[in-house]
Parts: structure tokens; sequence; C-alpha cells
């Protein structure tokens, strides 16, 4: 019995190479390979994502400072982090001061820079050497003098540095390290994040599966005959089932090999893939599939073609002397079509609050796929109620009525992806409403200065920029006494206390105390500033407090001590903080007031701040819409010139008997505009049903309809279709040539 199935299923084999013509069974073979490759690439590509995942984990976790750990013949290294920003990009790094010849080894470093040094990641280096880097530059006056390799970088483009300085030990949080790679802890992804991931997955996925189960079907007219020829010289029923199977077996084949010398295509172009939705682009390396995922998923695909391939015989009798198609005769029925939406609902209603359980998979998939499912029926029905009209619209509608199933096929990738598009967008209409509400847009800058003077000179070049001339800064700090008390004080001259504050009388050198809540410092004090005192217990004080008037509060002043900057004159090691608002600020003003802190400070974006996973989700799961919509569009157009092909002599017949090419043309596409109104009906109610269902069972959210996005995504998967057809018209007017009638 093997040998028996076995040579059948060769003997599909071989007609699948040969049967009707080399270049026709070819063509045939490369339409069925192409679509179980672009199956293959998906699946890969989807399969590979928890490692490309942990991978970018790993790197950056190797790089993080480990403050705890101590390393013998290691000379420790002052450290500091910096997040920085240029024109949107994310910029990060190090500021680092090697404390001796052998500091700690840095991943993808061959040795940490010293003062005036600097090791760059490549791209930071190409983005430096650009025009579109010329006000990055004054941010790395330093010697370049090495690159950081793919051991130390999350992507290919993350703009990353080292930047040797002789003033780290100095600077506000920074402490020796001995080493890194600390042990890191991933933020959980919250329950929308998770829903997003798995409603955008599923809707990615879904049109692969219902493309492979079409491109099976394609040329079937051609196949039958020849699988009549067989029942004539004395093939029995179910060997016909095997040899069909035998065809679609090999162009599975041909497309498991197709998918995977695309799927090595793709790892070497996602490299140079830029957007910024990767946050600094992917190595394609990560590209590794989890083959207890990618080995079931590419044993599936060979499967679900054979079976699609034997299931299609179900409504063709194959006879000796020709092959019967029942047709119409035999009317749809709903019932079971319905039965994997039932199933999805019921899961989901039964299911947990865990939005990546496989209960909550299985449902999502179980009434995404119910939508191909029942476009068949319904564009059934609705064939059968349409009549009457013009000579193009009752050949559209009488092809319908005769071979309905095929225009379904066509359409219900896109409903799939339109139904799962409008579940996901209610699942990001659900997510921003959750969000606070933004922030005024202002830019506020610190920098941390070492002295009074160096604080007056920061102020000096800050108010130098642009519109900049009246900016009010203020310079902060923190004092420490022995028992670890700590105090704020405000530094400024007596015109700007006068100013801020409202005092009534000042005197440069006098300390003036606001009476605020907690720990006052008093005349003869000896304090430290800020953390100071991290350099041990016997640190010398910095500053011996003078006499201090007490003020009956100041107004627009929160801190204990008001400081004016002769009072300072005898403090060490003095620890400020300078502050700036800008309310509104051009980007190029922005990276100015970046380059005027330097590294001594922070700037941040106030009211542009996003939450960097689920930016990176959320433009991730756009990117990956956009090549699915692109997919399936190019899916339809390979159906539809198969179709055309496969229809060339009966256009060519309907041409010699005075049917003129524009009516041919209004024909074809009515053919596909009656199955798309058809398909956005089904997917517009079940999108927003799924999107009720995920909303209201998972994460119990309240439902939030977007109706312009509604509107937006069925307007492009129709103008998609249009588009489709209209990339079709050339192909119809080769087909419809006399030269198609000739019999040789």
């Amino acid at each position: 019995m093997i040998r028996r199935w076995t040579a059948d299923l060769l003997l599909g084999m071989r007609l699948a190479l040969g049967g009707g013509g080399a270049r026709t069974a070819l063509v045939r073979l490369a339409l069925t390979a192409a679509g179980v490759g672009f199956g293959v690439v998906v699946l890969l590509t989807a399969t590979s994502v928890p490692h490309l995942i942990g991978a970018r984990d790993d790197r950056a976790g190797a790089r993080v400072l480990d403050f705890a750990a101590t390393a013998p013949g290691v000379d420790p290294v002052y450290a500091l982090a910096r997040a920085d920003e240029y024109r949107g990009r994310g910029l990060g790094g190090y500021l680092v001061q090697p404390t001796g010849p052998h500091p700690p080894a840095a991943p993808g470093v061959d040795r940490l820079p010293g003062p005036g040094e600097a090791v760059l990641s490549p791209a930071l280096v190409d983005l430096l050497q650009s025009p579109e880097g010329e006000l990055l530059r004054p941010r790395f006056p330093g010697r370049v003098v090495g690159t950081i390799g793919e051991a130390g970088l999350t992507g290919p483009h993350e703009l990353y540095f080292y930047v040797g300085s002789a003033t780290v030990a100095q600077l506000r949080d920074a402490a020796p390290v001995s080493r890194f790679g600390a042990e890191t802890h991933r933020r959980p992804l919250g329950s929308l994040e998770l829903l997003l991931v798995v409603v955008g997955a599923t809707t990615c996925l879904v049109p692969v599966f219902v493309f492979v189960v079409t491109s099976t079907r394609l040329a079937a007219a051609a196949r039958d005959r020849r699988l009549a020829a067989l029942r004539l010289i004395g093939a029995d029923r179910g060997q016909v089932r095997r040899i069909a199977a035998g065809e679609a077996l090999l162009g599975s084949f041909a497309g498991l090999l197709a998918g995977l010398g695309l799927f090595q295509l793709v790892r070497v172009l996602v490299p140079r893939i830029t957007v910024t939705a990767f946050r600094g682009g992917l190595f394609g390396t990560d590209l590794v599939p989890d083959w207890r995922l990618g080995v079931p998923a590419l044993l599936v695909l060979p499967v679900l073609a054979c079976a699609a391939a034997v299931f299609a015989l179900r409504t063709v009798v194959i006879e000796p002397l020709g092959v019967v198609r029942r047709g119409t005769r035999v009317r749809r029925r709903l019932g079971w079509r319905l039965l994997p939406a039932a199933a999805g609902g019921a899961l989901l209603f039964t299911g947990t609050d865990d939005a990546e359980s496989p209960g909550v998979i299985a449902g999502i998939v179980l009434v995404l796929a119910a939508v191909p499912l029942v476009l068949p029926w319904l564009v059934e029905r609705v064939a059968g109620l349409l009549h009457g009209g013009s000579p193009a619209w009752l050949l559209a509608v009488r092809r319908l009525q005769l071979d309905s199933a095929t225009a379904a096929r066509l359409v219900s990738g896109v409903a799939v992806v339109l139904a799962g598009s409008i579940a996901l967008q209610g699942v990001y209409a659900r997510t921003e409403s959750d969000r606070p509400a933004p922030r005024e847009v202002k830019v506020l800058a610190s920098y941390f200065a070492t002295s009074y003077a160096d604080a007056e000179a920061f102020a000096a070049a800050f108010r130098a920029l642009p519109g900049q001339r009246d900016a009010q800064l203020r310079s902060r700090g923190l004092i420490e006494n022995a028992a670890g008390e700590r105090a704020s004080i405000a530094v400024g001259s007596c015109a700007e206390l006068l100013a801020r504050a409202g005092l009534v009388d000042c005197r440069d050198g006098d300390v003036y105390a606001t009476g605020s809540v907690g720990y006052l410092p008093e005349a003869g004090d000896h304090v430290w500033f800020d953390e100071a005192r991290r350099a041990g217990p016997h640190a010398v004080p910095q500053w011996t407090v003078p006499a201090v008037h007490l003020v009956a509060g100041a107004r627009g002043e929160s801190a204990s001590l008001l400081v004016t900057p002769a009072a300072l004159a005898t403090a060490t090691g003095v620890g400020l903080s300078v502050s700036a608002d800008v309310p509104t600020a051009d980007p190029d003003l922005v990276e100015r007031v970046r380059n005027t802190v330097g590294w001594n400070g922070t700037v941040y974006s106030l009211g542009t701040e996003t939450d960097g996973t689920y930016a990176l989700i959320t433009r991730a799961l756009s990117v990956g819409s956009v090549l699915v919509l692109l997919f399936v569009a190019g899916s339809l157009l390979v159906a539809a010139w198969e179709q055309l092909r496969e229809r060339r002599r009966s256009l060519a017949a309907l041409m010699a008997n005075g049917v003129g090419r524009g009516v041919l043309a209004r024909s074809l596409v009515w053919q596909l505009a009656i199955p798309v109104a058809v398909a956005v009906a089904v997917a517009v109610p079940a999108g927003l049903a799924l999107d009720w269902l995920v909303l209201t069972l998972v994460v119990h959210r309240p439902m939030v309809v977007d109706g312009p996005a509604i509107a937006v995504l069925t307007a492009t998967a129709i103008a998609a279709v249009l588009f489709v057809t209209a990339l079709t018209l050339p192909a119809l007017w080769r087909t419809t040539s006399l030269e198609n009638l000739r019999e040789e």
C-alpha cells in the first residue's frame, strides 16, 4: 500500500512538471511555489521574533554597568550613563574615566577611551561625517579611536558611544565599576500591549494560509483534464486524489526551497532597514527561527496544500470521458461555516485574562478564519439575487453565478486583512484613550555646575542662543550635614533673589533661610554638597554655613536656603544644577541647547515622549500591516492573472463574436467589485465583533469605535483591489487576442 501511494504521489509530481505542456506546467508550478514560498518566509520570520528580541536584550544587558561586582586585577572606571536624542533619533552611551591601565572590558570595544577620546558605533560615525550631523559634532569633539562591534550594539543603526573624560568622577551619579554586564529585568508587556501583538500577528499570518490554499487551486481546469485522462487509462478515484496531492506536494516542496532562499535574502536585507520603528535596526544574524515553532509550521504548509488540493475535488466528478462540475446546483451550506466563529467566540468567552494564552490566540485565529469561510456562501447568495443591467454587468453576474468560489477566494485575503486591521485599530484606539493627555511641549535643560562661576558661564552661553536672551535660569543644589540631614539651596545674585523671592533687602555674601519644613542649616554648620560624602566618612566638609538671616516666607522659592554668590567664596567642590525652560523650540534650537548643556547635564523634550515598548510594537505592526497588504495585493494579482490565462479561449471567443474589449474590461471590474463589496460587508462587522470580544472579555475595557480610521482602512482595501484590477487590464488585451482560438 505504501509503495502504491508513493508511486501515485511521484506520478503526480511528474505530471506537475510536464502535464499539459511544459510551459504551462512550469507556470503553474511557479505560481504554487510562489504562494507557499511567501508563506514560508512569513512563518520563518514570525518564529524568529522570540530569538530576535532575546538577542537584542542580551546585548543590551551585556553593556549595563555592574556596580556591585569587583574584579581582581581590573582598574575601576568611573562611568556615567547618558541618554540623549538627535533629531528624534535615540542617542545613548557612557562617559568614562579610567583609573588605571587595566580598565574593565566593554562588549564590542577593544579598549575604553581615555580623556579626549571616543569610541563610537559605526552608524554614529557615519552620521557625524555626513552633512546631517553638523549640529551633533560639537558633542563629540574628541578623537575617535575605535568603533563599537556588533556585540556591543542592539542594532546596526544604533547611535551609541563611549566618551572619555577627565571629570566624570566629579559628576553627579558617577560611580566606579569593575565590570559590564549587570543582570537586568525587562518590564513585562501590559495586557493591551500583549493584545496588540496577538491580534497583529494573527492578522499578518492568517492571509498567508489563505493564499497557500488559494495557490494550490491555480490552473485547476487543466489539472482536472489531466486527471480525466488518467481515469480513461484505468486510474480509480483514490489514485486520482493521490495524484492531485502529489502535484500540490511538488509545488509545496518547491515553495519550501524558494521560501528558505527568500528567508536568507531577508536576513541579508534586514540590516538595511533604517525606519525608526526598529530602534537602531536589526541584525540579520538575529533572525533565527525557533525550531519548536518553525518546524511544525513548515510541516503544516505541505499538508495544508495537499489537503486543499484534495478537498477541491469534492465538487468535481472526474470520469474517463470528461470532467463534470457540480457548479451552483449544490448550494453551499452556512451552518458549518459559522462553526469556527462560534468556537472562537466561545474560547474568548471562557478564556482567561491573559492575552497570550493559547485559548485567546486560538479564539482570535478562529474568528478571523471564519471570514474566508463565510465569504463564498454570501457571494453565491448575492450573485443569485442580481439580474438585469448592461452587457458588462450581465457577463460579470453570470460568471459569478457559475463560479462564485473563485471570486470569493480572490478577495478573501483582503477581507481577512481588513477585519484584522479593524480589530487592531480598535485596540489602538483603546490604548490611546488610556494614555494620559499630552502635556505642553517644552524643553527642560539641566546643567551640573562645579562652581558658581561655572553656572554663570553656562547661563551666559545659554542666553546667547537665538531667542534666549531673557531666559530665566535657576541654580539649585543640595547640602548634607554629618548626620545625613539634607536641605535644598537656591543660588543667585541679589537682583535675581529680589525679583524671584521678593526679599526686602539683600547683600552679596548673605544667606537667607525661608523657614521650610525639615532640616534648616544654622551658622557654623559644616556641610557637603549633594553626594560628595560618598568618597568616605572622613571627607573634609566643603562649606561652612555663614550667618543665616530668617525671612518670612519667600514667595516663588521652595529652597531651604537662599544663597548669594559671595557666600560660597570659601566653599570647595560646589555642586549646583542650573535649569532652564524653553516653552517652544524648533528642532535646530533644541540641538543647540543640547550642545550647550553638553554631557554635564540633561535635556528633556516634555510632551513629546512616548513609551518605547508601545512605540516599537505599534510602529512594527504598522510596517507589518503595510507589508501584508502588499502581499495580499500581490497574491490577488497573481491569482487574477491565472484566471485570465485559464479563460483565454472563452474571452477570445467573446471577442470574435463582437464583444468589445471595453465591455470585457468593465466586466472584469464588476467581477471583482461585487465580491469586494460583499467582503467589506463581512469584514467590517467581523472586525468590530472581534474588537468587542477581545477588549470586553480579555482585558475588560470598553470598546472605542474610531469611525474615520475604519473608513480609511476600508477605502484602502477597496483601492488596493481596484488598483490590482487595473494592473490586469494589459493582460486582458493579450488574452483576448484571436490567436488564442487556434488549436494545434
